[in-house]
């Protein structure tokens, strides 16, 4: 999105008002049947940004969710793994055989 506040020649985190402004600003500099790709180009940023949700970049930033882990619930899980993994060397023995 930098490159649309760029495009409008604002700074990021604009107002909805600015960035309006701004539009009407590059519209009336840059004619759409004079300056067809710039038109275009402005009209892009615009539409992108006003259609962009408050808050702007940080909608996939990640916030790290507290998690508190019951001792209890801990120490029985880690007695079944080892007992699950716990293998004599008989029973080693008569496997591989």
């Amino acid at each position: 999105m930098p490159d649309h506040y760029a495009q409008l020649g604002l700074a990021p985190g604009a107002s909805p008002a600015e960035i309006k402004a701004a539009y009407h600003t590059q519209l009336k500099e840059f004619p759409a049947h004079t300056h067809p790709q710039e038109f275009k180009a402005t009209r892009a940023a615009y539409e992108a940004l006003r259609k962009a949700p408050p808050g702007g970049d940080d909608i996939f930033e990640v916030s790290p969710i507290p998690a508190e882990l019951d001792t209890a619930t801990l120490a029985q899980l880690k007695q079944r793994a080892i007992a699950a993994v716990e293998v004599s060397l008989k029973d080693l023995i008569r496997s591989t055989f």
